[in-house]
């Protein structure tokens, strides 16, 4: 169980994120933990992707065993990709995210049962120091390269209109 002054720790340092990100010309919005949010969310837009989709990534910190660890925190990016995978399709999809996984240099897509694919990386964080902006945002930067090279492939493999293989082929 994380306690209330973590939690203001994590709130206010999402804060400072937040404002670092807006002076570099990123939307952003800061969720506070509530009854139907368990945890702090900053959501940060990175733009439309090439059909005109907003895509938005949220950072959060994740839980940790207090008891455990102590010398690290760990920073979780994570996106929701703007289509799903129908049943008939989930083991082609899931052939293409492995092939992706294989190919990125961090992070990596997923598969959840409601047919949604997701990226996602947890970046680990000093427990000593606050996050450097200027670090955080060439993670990101990596990460958003990661979804405009994957998810166009990834959706014409949800959709039937490539093969995994052809997906993966086109991307080497």
């Amino acid at each position: 169980m994380i306690s209330e002054m973590e939690h203001a720790k994590q709130l206010a340092e999402l804060g400072g994120l937040q404002i670092a990100f807006e002076k570099e010309g990123f939307q952003t919005r800061l969720l506070e933990r509530s009854e139907s949010i368990r945890l702090h969310v900053l959501v940060m837009m990175l733009g439309e992707d090439d059909q005109g989709r907003d895509r938005t990534m949220n950072l959060n910190f994740q839980p940790l065993p207090e008891s455990d660890i102590e010398w690290i925190r760990l920073l979780q990016l994570h996106t929701i990709l703007p289509f799903r995978v129908a049943p008939a399709q989930r083991s082609a999809v899931e052939r293409v995210l492995i092939g992706a996984n294989a190919m990125v240099p961090l992070g990596g897509f997923g598969l959840d049962e409601d047919g949604e694919v997701y990226a996602r990386y947890v970046y680990t964080v000093p427990s000593s120091q606050t996050i450097s902006p200027d670090e955080l945002l060439e993670v990101i930067s990596i990460f958003h390269y990661m979804l405009v090279l994957f998810e166009e492939r990834i959706e014409q493999v949800a959709a039937g209109e490539l093969t995994p293989e052809e997906a993966l082929r086109v991307q080497e």
